[in-house]
């Protein structure tokens, strides 16, 4: 099953059921309003969007076109955003006090297509391209089993972030200052990535290009599963339906106002499985 959110005048977006080949979709505001209303009671919605999909799928769905540039982050906003990153020298190594997970803004993310505007002191910045999911409720001291079995959805994700921290704007950790950051278009269903989703991992590669130049992007195997991340998010709290967790391919590239940032990932005949990140960089402090 994939889902999106399309943009309207709430915060929080209409969520409907998109077609696998992302071409068709199907409001479910009788079933579910946002998103995140379909998280906080998912063992009773989840089922009836699947039916839903089922239906889109087999022409027994009323659809109208889905446009991925009217579609927000899948979670416009999150009640909670950690992130895992590889170290700056490239090496991701274990899950834990060495390189813990990084608590981030959620308050609210840009749309898969919105420009991005650098903060006046920031002249360049690193392309950080990932691969995030989204939890149901994971309870303190989940199991590995539990941790992943709580994966309810996956998407793709893009950063910007300031290689330096910045006397304006110091974060003061020494991690790099996130800028911004953008969900795909479509949020997927683990189930509906066979052949990829293996041992709680997308196995896939990300399709990353500044200016329409690809960029290489580290493996998904250098990076632990997203199950063993769950589960260390959880160790001591719990986790609310609607957490976001983040798992970085490292850094792809550095960007400046004037360049167009694309991140996508294809299955093996050619087609986007989460639709396209694609953002352009203006120059700050422009409209």
């Amino acid at each position: 099953m994939k889902l999106a959110t399309l943009k309207d005048s709430t915060r929080d977006g209409q969520l409907v059921v998109v077609s696998r080949d992302l071409t068709r979709c199907s409001e479910v505001g009788h079933i579910a309003r946002t998103l995140q209303d379909a998280l906080d009671d998912w063992a009773h919605v989840g089922p009836r969007l699947a039916r839903v999909a089922e239906g889109l799928e087999a022409g027994a769905q009323p659809t109208t076109r889905f446009h991925e540039q009217e579609a927000a982050s899948p979670l416009p906003r999150a009640y909670q955003r950690l992130g895992y990153y590889p170290s700056r020298e490239g090496c991701a190594g274990k899950v834990g006090d060495a390189i813990p997970l990084r608590q981030e803004a959620s308050g609210g993310f840009l749309g898969p297509r919105a420009d991005i505007c650098f903060p006046k002191d920031v002249a360049e910045a690193d392309i950080v391209a990932g691969i995030a999911v989204i939890v149901d409720d994971v309870p303190a001291g989940a199991s590995l089993t539990e941790a992943g079995d709580a994966i309810r959805l996956v998407m793709l994700a893009g950063d910007m972030s300031a290689r330096e921290p910045l006397p304006s704007h110091g974060n003061g950790d020494g991690h790099p200052l996130r800028l911004c950051s953008a969900f795909s278009p479509v949020a997927v269903t683990p189930d509906e990535l066979s052949g990829i989703w293996r041992d709680w991992r997308l196995d896939a590669p990300l399709h990353v290009s500044l200016n329409g130049r690809h960029v290489e992007t580290p493996a998904s195997k250098a990076t632990p599963g997203f199950a063993e991340i769950v589960a260390h998010a959880a160790r001591f709290q719990a986790l609310d339906a609607g957490s976001i967790l983040v798992v970085s391919r490292g850094v792809s590239a550095r960007s400046a106002p004037g360049d167009r940032m694309r991140i996508e990932m294809k299955d093996e005949a050619g087609h986007s499985i989460f639709g396209a990140i694609e953002q352009a960089v203006e120059t700050p402090g422009a409209s």
